[in-house]
């Protein structure tokens, strides 16, 4: 049988073990809070998707999207920074035939945040383009040119880097796979 020799408890072996478990709460606490802030812009995301849906474009797009068709998404934040967002929280609907919508806001320094609205549409190239829309007219607009030109690469592309994160909300907001 083997002995086991531990380290008498010294003021600095007591004090190790209290400030591990004074970290692991504090880090506990900070993954708590990090979970809440990011259901909360999610919650936010959609919340303002829906109310701004009805007021932007009440005269088709209020009548075709349900408020549980959105997905919102939480901010990316520069570099770790976490009051500094690369991009706002967003959120997106699935409009069929591979069409997004996309909604978030957007602030200048002195002004309230606008509601920003693009179509993400996929290109005969491979890649997909980001159409702005405004109102109910540029909306009907903008559709009609997309249908139109389904088959028209007009140079305006982004890289193919975005579309694997398209593809991927392809997939949260299939009927199989409902976005929450």
């Amino acid at each position: 049988m083997t002995k086991t020799t531990t380290a008498p408890e010294t003021r600095l072996r007591r004090l190790l073990a209290l400030a591990t478990a004074s970290r692991e709460a504090v880090e506990l606490e900070w993954e708590s809070e990090k979970r809440e802030r990011i259901e909360h812009q999610v919650s936010m995301a959609i919340r303002v998707a829906i109310d701004q849906t009805y007021c932007t474009f009440p005269d088709a797009l209020a009548r075709v999207v349900q408020d549980d068709d959105w997905a919102g998404y939480p901010a990316l934040y520069i570099d770790g920074i976490d009051h500094e967002w690369a991009i706002a929280p967003y959120a997106v609907t699935y409009l069929d035939e591979g069409i997004w919508l996309h909604h978030t806001l957007v602030s200048q320094p002195g002004f309230l945040p606008d509601g920003r609205w693009a179509l993400i549409v996929p290109c005969v190239c491979g890649n997909y383009r980001e159409v702005a829309v405004s109102d109910d007219y540029l909306l009907a607009r903008e559709l009609q040119h997309i249908d139109d030109h389904r088959d028209v690469c007009f140079g305006d592309c982004t890289p193919n880097s975005f579309a694997p994160a398209v593809d991927r909300l392809a997939v949260t907001a299939s009927p199989e796979g409902a976005a929450s």
